[in-house]
């Protein structure tokens, strides 16, 4: 069994693979003593193999103590971890784990194709996955909840959004065009990338994963791959990569 650890600006996801399998999932709080706690409760319960960690937000050495107790590879994941497919990134060491994990993920699922995977979390990242064997680099936007408050924070009037309700039609009241300029415009957004991306690429495939994938995959009117664990399903790709390697 291996252990997938992904951190996050404010939570971090941690889950049981066996194989290519997620057998159990489980979401806490990015703080080192959650994160730690959580670990703990999982190892108790699994008969944990391999584990790897990425993190955007903690340092490794604030929980690797909670991973003592695991007999095989504890991998951390940074621009110097072999990975199963190139990365032509100019500046690999201030590319996002996650980025870079669901790149593997996508080349996985989809081997041979152009695979444009579009990440709706706090920030809206766009990444390119070239015939499935090569990752040329992406764009990032900022995300739903950004917009939101980015809008409340610079106007002396305009109110926090905290539960969108977007209309297809203009807002009639000061809330509802702000939700759907918000709403709407990454929706708008993310079509132009869909439709620019297909236009250049042959055996194109569009991956959505992220916290607002499946939101976001009921507005899009294009067809698309919902998968909210491919970060975790590259992650697990990336770690059996390593051991088997090693061994």
């Amino acid at each position: 069994m291996n252990l997938i650890i992904d951190i996050g600006n404010t939570t971090a996801k941690l889950a049981i693979y066996e194989g290519n399998n997620l057998t159990h999932s489980h979401i806490t709080n990015s703080n080192p003593d959650a994160v730690a706690e959580a670990i703990t409760q999982i190892c108790n319960s699994y008969s944990v193999q391999n584990c790897i960690v990425s993190s955007v937000s903690l340092q490794y050495s604030d929980i690797l103590g909670a991973l003592d107790g695991i007999g095989g590879a504890v991998l951390t994941l940074d621009a110097s971890t072999k990975i199963p497919i190139r990365n032509s990134y100019s500046t690999p060491k201030t590319l996002g784990n996650d980025r870079l994990a669901a790149a593997v993920g996508a080349a996985t699922m989809f081997p041979g194709c152009n695979c444009l995977i579009i990440d709706a979390g706090t920030a809206i990242t766009y990444d390119y996955l070239r015939d499935g064997s090569e990752y040329l680099g992406g764009n990032i936007s900022p995300g739903i909840d950004i917009r939101f408050k980015a809008l409340h924070h610079y106007t002396s009037r305009l109110p926090l959004i905290t539960d969108p309700q977007p209309t297809d039609t203009f807002g009639l009241s000061t809330t509802e065009a702000i939700t759907n300029g918000v709403v709407n415009g990454v929706i708008h957004e993310i079509e132009g990338y869909i439709s620019d991306f297909e236009k250049k690429n042959v055996n194109s495939k569009i991956i959505l994963t992220g916290g607002g994938s499946i939101y976001l995959s009921k507005k899009l009117k294009i067809t698309i791959f919902a998968e909210p664990n491919l970060v975790m399903f590259g992650l697990n790709r990336i770690l059996n990569y390593n051991v088997l390697k090693d061994n």
